[in-house]
């Protein structure tokens, strides 16, 4: 079997220098010759490994038989965000994962054929999928991040009114305000997003759905049904003494400031970074973060997390790309204190090392400092990424929807419909916080829900909640 073809890449001494995007697309051989590579099982296991139901087999045939816009045709079907997620989704643990190539010499680069088809598609322009009648039906939906624009697109091609509310300036949620444009340029994020709106989906921006506009007031719009696709954005805080120094700051924060700064590179970036950084916590939000401090001119970045590298939550591939930019990495530490100095500022920071005191444990109460493994480290800035949760403007815009934990929404696993009838929701507010592919999935999920929601109502049957 042919070995895998892989995509041009910028080495780490030049990527390191800007927020370009790392990975080059195939060139059209490339592509076919990789496709060639795919066996086509019978049984497809690569497709059961896409939570959003992607026919991996049938655009990977395509492509091999150089018809691309059939391809094309297919992912779109399957995931109106399939350019973002070739860029985002973590196929090694999911698709890729699953390939039976990988019994014989490397898994397809399912990925980077994905991507190729989507960039082709960009440049000959999103061709629009055919839409059902006009129901007359009303659909609001709470956020355009990837499970809201998912929900969003699907319903609009069963023919309903779609309006999408979102509370920040820009569309997309995570893809938009979380993601360093490194791993996805806001073009691709932009480009789908326009494609969404073509297909009749209205989007409402800098429009929060808190106590004074909530549930009941968009059901008095005349909306039939409502999804909640929000985020979590509201940071968690370790309670470290020096969390209040200058220098300090919540990761997804700082990484929104990334962003916005991106879209306008030539103001002087607002937050103040120096030469030596530090960020907390062992997810890929932290990856993003620390990469993202050694292209804004941090010289030096550590990354200092309480779980070892095989149980740290973020992709194997992101942390070996964090250490290719020369990131170092101190697992199994827990952080005690941030140091300032006499003007309030980041100057130093200590932790420990730990154990656990009880296996597959990965909470802080449950470490154990080691004795004589403290450390100290300095540095000027420090990006906190321990988590996050549900904005507590939003919950108290729920009415009474019931919830778990510290605000997630509680849904029914097969309708996606939340305690109250006609509402539902999906993505990280459920969740908690998975993949921008998982989120696409439940948004998906969420709109089939709220089809069947509208025929049970047509016929009189009771819906259960």
């Amino acid at each position: 079997m042919a070995e895998r073809q892989k995509p041009k890449t910028l080495p780490p001494e030049e990527r390191t220098k800007g927020f370009n995007e790392v990975e080059e697309t195939y060139l059209p051989h490339q592509a076919i010759a990789e496709a060639s590579r795919c066996l086509f099982c019978h049984d497809a296991p690569c497709n059961q490994g896409c939570p959003a139901g992607m026919d991996v087999v049938k655009f990977i045939r395509r492509i091999k038989t150089k018809d691309f816009r059939s391809a094309i045709r297919t992912l779109r079907e399957g995931n109106v965000l399939a350019g973002s997620c070739a860029r985002v989704c973590p196929t090694e643990k999911l698709c890729e994962k699953r390939c039976s190539a990988t019994n014989l010499v490397e898994p397809i680069n399912i990925s980077a054929l994905q991507r190729f088809v989507t960039d082709l598609e960009l440049q000959r322009g999103i061709e629009l999928p055919q839409k059902s009648e006009p129901t007359g039906k009303r659909f609001a939906v709470i956020g355009s991040g990837p499970a809201g624009l998912a929900a969003a697109a699907e319903l609009a091609k069963a023919g309903h009114e779609v309006t999408i509310f979102e509370a920040k300036p820009k569309p997309g949620g995570v893809l938009t305000y979380g993601v360093p444009t490194y791993r996805l340029p806001k073009d691709i994020v932009m480009a789908e997003i326009d494609f969404i709106k073509k297909l009749g989906v209205k989007i409402k921006t800098n429009t929060s759905i808190d106590e004074k506009f909530d549930i009941d007031a968009l059901f008095g719009q005349g909306f039939d049904a409502i999804f909640i696709g929000a985020g979590v954005e509201k940071p968690y805080s370790i309670g470290l003494p020096g969390e209040d120094l200058k220098g300090v700051y919540p990761a997804l924060d700082f990484l929104a400031q990334v962003n916005i700064w991106r879209a306008e590179p030539e103001k002087k970036f607002p937050l103040e970074v120096g030469k030596r950084a530090l960020v907390i916590g062992g997810g890929n939000v932290a990856m993003d973060a620390a990469c993202s401090l050694r292209r804004l001119g941090a010289e030096k970045v550590h990354v200092a997390c309480l779980e070892s590298f095989e149980e740290m939550p973020a992709f194997p591939c992101e942390i070996e790309f964090a250490k290719e930019e020369g990131i170092e990495f101190h697992p199994r530490s827990k952080p005690l204190r941030i140091i300032g100095n006499e003007k309030g500022r980041v100057k130093g920071f200590e932790g420990v090392g730990i154990r656990w005191k009880e296996p597959n444990n990965f909470s802080p109460s449950n470490a154990v400092p080691i004795e004589d493994s403290e450390f100290s480290l300095e540095v000027e800035t420090v990006v906190e990424a321990i988590g996050q949760g549900p904005n507590p403007a939003l919950a108290k815009a729920l009415k009474g929807i019931k919830t778990r934990g510290r605000g997630l929404i509680v849904v029914d696993e097969g309708t996606r419909m939340t305690s109250r009838e006609g509402v539902f929701a999906g993505g990280d507010i459920v969740n908690g916080g998975d993949t921008v592919v998982q989120a696409v999935a439940e948004g998906k999920k969420a709109a089939e829900g709220i089809n069947k929601y509208l025929k049970q109502m047509k016929k009189g049957e009771a819906v259960k909640n």
